[in-house]
């Protein structure tokens, strides 16, 4: 098996406080929390170093550091709002890592191949910031970003707006400092949800993994939907990055 590196710190980005769907990381699918199943398709990945999940503050968070501990993964506890702040301050937690992977909670399908092939392109590529999402060609649900601890935490120190401290690298990508590169996928998905944000979405994810291997490609999902036409087309509605454009609407405001 490949070696780990050691410079390379997953954070995973997870709270109990959402707006859609409350407590949805650890909803269950079969006795298995989601933000359990996402944290083991992550340990796949062959180029993440550590894998912290990063949440907030409020109490109500305790029960994701409780299944934390219980899975054996260590539980960064930081500002409940500014999602910016709470992944610098954990970042300077770990002191040893030079490159960070950011994974939001709600991705429990998050392809470990598709992991490391954005860290490697990022790493190859000499750049500051690299993701997959910008412009999105995977599947929603598979959105892998990566970027380097000093600009991270040049970011924390620079951006101001809401939106800028709500979503993480959205500074860093708008600002044009520094130089970023995106991963694109051979064949179009990005209108294929694989992400958990409503109860749709919640019923699609169940089904998928009732009906799958745990160590399931994004592509074999795809595949499954695919022969369920009735079961894909109950989250064809949602819009893709509704928080965001949330967000942003609040700035203008």
């Amino acid at each position: 098996m490949e070696q780990k590196p050691n410079n390379v710190l997953c954070i995973v980005q997870a709270r109990m406080g959402s707006t859609r769907l409350p407590g949805k990381v650890l909803k269950e699918v079969g006795g298995v929390p989601l933000l359990s199943n996402e944290l083991l398709r992550l340990r796949l990945a062959k180029t993440l170093g550590k894998i912290v999940v990063a949440t907030g503050s409020n109490p109500e968070n305790d029960a994701i550091e409780a299944l934390c501990n219980k899975i054996g993964v260590d539980c960064f506890r930081g500002s409940e709002e500014d999602v910016l702040k709470r992944f610098a301050s954990c970042v300077e937690a770990y002191p040893e890592y030079d490159t960070v992977v950011r994974i939001t909670g709600d991705c429990p399908l998050i392809d470990s191949k598709i992991v490391d092939k954005t860290v490697t392109f990022f790493s190859s590529g000499g750049f500051a910031y690299a993701s997959n999402v910008a412009p999105a060609t995977f599947p929603d649900g598979m959105d892998v970003e990566v970027f380097s601890r000093s600009v991270l935490l040049q970011t924390e120190k620079e951006a101001l707006r809401p939106s800028e401290r709500e979503h993480v690298t959205l500074y860093i990508r708008e600002n044009g400092k520094f130089k970023t590169g995106n991963l694109a996928n051979e064949k179009e998905y990005s209108a294929v949800r694989l992400t958990v944000d409503n109860q749709e979405d919640f019923e699609v994810i169940s089904f998928l993994i009732e009906n799958s291997r745990p160590d399931a490609s994004f592509e074999e999902y795809i595949s499954l939907l695919e022969k369920h036409p009735e079961i894909a087309k109950k989250n064809q509605h949602i819009e893709r990055s509704e928080g965001l454009k949330k967000s942003l609407a609040e700035d203008k405001e």
